[in-house]
């Protein structure tokens, strides 16, 4: 390991657009950016994940390094950023998995017209399938708005994402279920909304 003071100089090498020492700073670096991450997340492979994101981060942020604190102090809030956003991601992914593997297991509410109760099973299948085409934001928002029944702005609290952003992507995947569903000869009763 370099010591603070052969880091705090490639670092103001590299600030100044040194390619060579942004190079040997990250390598020298990431070591301690793993270790600290693993401590964070308890999983090898995330730690790996986080401290590429990390040096990703530090590459494209150095000049943004004022030299006020240490350059590992600076690091360790990346590093530590990161691996709560990994955190966040990677539980709001175990949810929705959770969920889409809940819906797969739902039987339809059984109906007395048996040809009511086919096109109602069919209509699930097909809504199964196109939440898994969905990217992972769409089947989030469509979870949370749509089937959930918050308002976008609860939603993007939730996310912790603009209430814009959220009627982005809610757009996107009501327009992509319903073109499908128009697609397998499905009629809405309220076509013109």
């Amino acid at each position: 390991m370099l010591s603070d003071q052969d880091i705090l100089d490639l670092a103001e090498r590299a600030t100044k657009g040194e390619r060579e020492a942004l190079g040997r700073l990250a390598g020298a670096l990431r070591p301690l950016i793993c270790r600290w991450a693993l401590v964070m997340t308890g999983d090898p492979n995330d730690a790996e994940d986080v401290a590429q994101q990390v040096l990703m981060k530090m590459m494209t942020s150095m000049e943004g390094f004022d030299g006020r604190s240490r350059v590992t102090s600076w690091v360790y809030r990346i590093t530590r950023n990161a691996s709560l956003d990994h955190q966040r991601r990677r539980e709001r992914e175990r949810r929705l998995a959770e969920k889409a593997e809940w819906l797969a297991r739902a039987e339809a509410p059984r109906l007395d017209d048996p040809l009511d109760d086919i096109e109602m099973n069919r209509t699930l299948r097909l809504i199964r399938t196109l939440m898994r085409e969905l990217s992972m934001r769409q089947r989030e928002v469509f979870d949370l708005v749509d089937l959930q029944g918050l308002e976008p702005r609860e939603a993007a609290e939730l996310l912790e994402t603009n209430p814009n952003t959220v009627r982005v992507h809610l757009l996107r995947a009501r327009r992509r279920m319903r073109s499908e569903m128009l697609a397998q000869g499905f009629a809405f009763e309220n076509a013109g909304e």
